[in-house]
Parts: C-alpha cells; sequence; structure tokens
C-alpha cells in the first residue's frame, strides 16, 4: 500500500514539473531575454507561457480514493512605455484548467482573464497621479455539476459575468516591491451580457449593467523573502458610497502566492484567494 500511495505522489511531482515560474512576470522577463524586448518606440514587452499538469493513481488502495488527471494552462502578458515623466502600464493575465476524478468526465476546474492597464505622471520618485481601468471576466462556457445533459444553459461563459473598476488616484511607490494606488473616485461596474445570468451577480432585472461609485485601495507587494522564495500578495478594497453601505460593506479581493524555487525547472507554489 505504501508503495501505490508513493507511486501516486511521484506521477504528481514529476507531471508538474514542467510549469513555468509563477513568480512576477517583469522580475522573470528581466532574467530571461527570450522573454522580453525593447522597442525603440519605449515600449518593453514580454511575459511568459505555462502549463501544470498532474496525475494521481490508485490501485487496489485499502484506504479509498479515486484516480484524478488534471491540466492548467496559464499567460502573464505585459506591455509598458515610459516617456519622460509619463508611465503606461498593460497587463493580461490568463488561465484555463480541467480536471477528472474517477470516470467522470473532465470538468472546468479554473478559468480567467485578467486585463489591467494604468498611466500615471511622475509627480516625484515614490508617487505618481494615475489612471486605472481593469477588466475581470472567463473565457469558455461551463455547466452546472448536476446538469449532465447540459440542458440548462451555462453558468459561465465569456462576459456572462464581468467586473473590474475605473478610477483616478494616487500611485505610491515607496520601495521596489511596494505599490498603493488609492483613489476617492472610482467606478465599479459588473455586467453580463446575459439577462437569465445577470440577476445572480447582483444586476438588475431586464438590465445587463450595474454601476456603483466609491472609493478603491489597491496594495501589492512582490519580495523574495528568502533565497529561492517569493511572496506575492495583492489586496483590493472597495466601498460604495451609497447610504446603504458607506463603511458597512467593504467588497475584498486578497490573493496571495508564495513561489519556492526547488531548482531550475521546478518550483512549488503555494495560493489562497479570499473574495467578499
Amino acid at each position: 500500500m505504501k508503495k501505490l500511495l508513493l507511486m501516486a505522489l511521484t506521477l504528481s511531482l514529476s507531471a508538474g514539473a514542467f510549469a513555468q515560474d509563477g513568480g512576477d512576470v517583469k522580475q522573470k522577463a528581466a532574467e530571461t531575454k527570450a522573454t522580453t524586448k525593447e522597442f525603440k518606440d519605449g515600449w518593453t514587452k514580454g511575459g511568459f507561457f505555462g502549463a501544470n499538469g498532474s496525475n494521481v493513481l490508485f490501485d487496489n488502495w485499502a484506504a479509498g480514493g479515486s484516480n484524478q488527471s488534471g491540466l492548467v494552462l496559464n499567460a502573464s502578458l505585459f506591455a509598458i512605455k515610459k516617456q519622460g515623466i509619463g508611465l503606461w502600464e498593460n497587463y493580461l493575465d490568463a488561465a484555463y484548467g480541467v480536471v477528472k476524478n474517477g470516470k467522470s468526465d473532465f470538468v472546468k476546474s479554473e478559468d480567467k482573464l485578467v486585463y489591467q492597464t494604468k498611466y500615471g505622471r511622475r509627480i516625484n520618485d515614490k508617487l505618481n497621479y494615475a489612471a486605472l481601468f481593469n477588466l475581470n471576466t472567463t473565457l469558455f462556457p461551463a455547466w452546472d455539476p448536476s446538469d449532465l445533459n447540459r440542458e440548462g444553459g451555462t453558468v459561465s461563459d465569456f462576459l456572462a459575468q464581468a467586473f473590474g473598476y475605473a478610477s483616478v488616484g494616487l500611485d505610491y511607490k515607496p520601495t521596489s516591491y511596494l505599490s498603493v494606488f488609492a483613489s476617492p473616485i472610482t467606478l465599479k461596474y459588473t455586467y453580463s451580457n446575459s439577462l437569465r445570468l445577470a440577476e445572480r451577480f447582483g444586476i438588475d432585472s431586464n438590465s445587463n449593467l450595474r454601476t456603483e461609485m466609491g472609493w478603491y485601495l489597491n496594495a501589492q507587494i512582490k519580495k523574495d523573502i528568502m533565497k529561492n522564495v517569493n511572496w506575492q500578495s495583492r489586496i483590493e478594497l472597495f466601498n460604495s458610497y451609497h447610504s446603504d453601505y458607506v463603511f458597512k460593506r467593504i467588497d475584498v479581493n486578497w490573493q496571495n502566492t508564495i513561489n519556492m524555487k526547488v531548482n531550475k525547472y521546478i518550483t512549488v507554489s503555494f495560493l489562497t484567494n479570499i473574495d467578499l
């Protein structure tokens, strides 16, 4: 039995060994010439693509369990233009994953598309005033797991649920690893191209769009906390100026990633995501 369990763990590790390093995009690109390029017009562009696969096999395992296979594809791209006191940053992150448990069909386990653009002009070495826009949505259709015949319609798809922020404020960068963007004037939008799904995302019936005005805070840390261990944390806070919600309901999106580099080819990652 111990031998079979060890085989399951080994298959999972070796299948994931071809995953690309999930570290900071700009840092990763800077380390590898093939992933970044500077252009004469002032643009710096780059990014990386990654794949992570796993396979767990149980055979006559007395403690129980089911076979599992999974695959996740991801991409992170950026384009940055610095000209004079102006800085324009564009980031695109996408991921898609599927998983198969036992004899069931493959189902979607991860699906995201995140785009962010920010333009700022320097006030001093640590402070910019900036405008920011971002978009969060999914890429591919998915059905409720209980809808085996797919008769009830999709529960997600491209732009079936999209949300993001448009804001102006101050961008504070006291160190190379810390960035804090604060805005007293922010528009939060939630959009759905499906009236059938709109209400479950808090959008009024017979409408595709919901908007709110409020304040917004975005703080990011990207730091090597020890040799070969990198910590990335991003927290977004939004509070609507609506009288029913001021300082009573704060939207929170907090993501943490710890990447531990084992060698040139293998990186172990731990991820957490709190969305309230």
